[in-house]
């Protein structure tokens, strides 16, 4: 099954328990660096947090975009962590990683899905920032992706999340925001086991791979 990151620092104990009971990933077992957010890689806040949750606790993490030296001491230092290598231009190098990130939106890359497909065979690719714009098979190319779908929906528009591409504003039933969360973090979930069961098999995949990324 694909790996599933729902990163949100501002999570509550319990919104963080509810996203593992489901089978997703969330801080700290997830790390984002808010290269995203902030502009720039937060490495100092990705030291903090490594020194109090790397002795085991963090099973995956973006390496800091750009910086390369600290991206491999981080990797070096942290050997047990999955570090994903965000790629923003084919003129990086990624080789001494195992697992290579595509950032959703375009403007952050110098390349197309089909050209990170051919450049990172034999990687294991992760799927960064994941929003609802994209057809939704194309998450079959890659083995983790990190999304904030049902937390923004919950906490940002007040919807619940239905289906790909479909929510309804339940603003006016006066729900608490937790309850939102977790209908949406339940949601999501029963999407990606409806959606995986379509997954073609091995046999089958390079077909579809080339029907999916024509038009990218």
């Amino acid at each position: 099954m694909i790996r599933v990151a729902l990163p949100c620092i501002q999570f509550s104990v319990k919104e963080r328990e509810m996203v593992n009971e489901h089978g997703f990933m969330s801080f700290p077992q997830f790390l984002d660096n808010h290269f995203i957010s902030s502009g720039k890689p937060q490495i100092k806040w990705l030291e903090k947090q490594l020194k109090k949750y790397g002795c085991g606790l963090v099973q995956f993490a973006i390496a800091p975009d750009f910086q390369y030296e600290e991206m491999r001491r981080f990797k070096k230092e942290y050997p047990h962590i999955n570090w994903i290598f965000p790629l923003h231009s084919i003129k990086e190098d990624f080789s001494d990683f195992e697992w290579v990130g595509m950032p959703y939106d375009k403007p952050r890359r110098d390349y197309d899905l089909q050209t990170f497909l051919k450049i990172t065979e034999g990687k294991k690719r992760w799927f960064l920032g994941v929003w609802e714009n994209i057809d939704p098979h194309v998450l079959f190319l890659f083995d983790g992706f990190d999304t904030t779908i049902p937390e923004t929906y919950s906490g940002k528009y007040g919807k619940i999340w239905l289906d790909w591409g479909k929510n309804r504003d339940v603003s006016d039933l006066g729900l608490p925001t937790i309850e939102i969360f977790e209908f949406n973090v339940i949601s999501f979930k029963i999407f990606l086991l409806k959606l995986f069961r379509e997954k073609p098999s091995a046999s089958n995949l390079q077909s579809f791979i080339v029907a999916e990324v024509v038009g990218e």
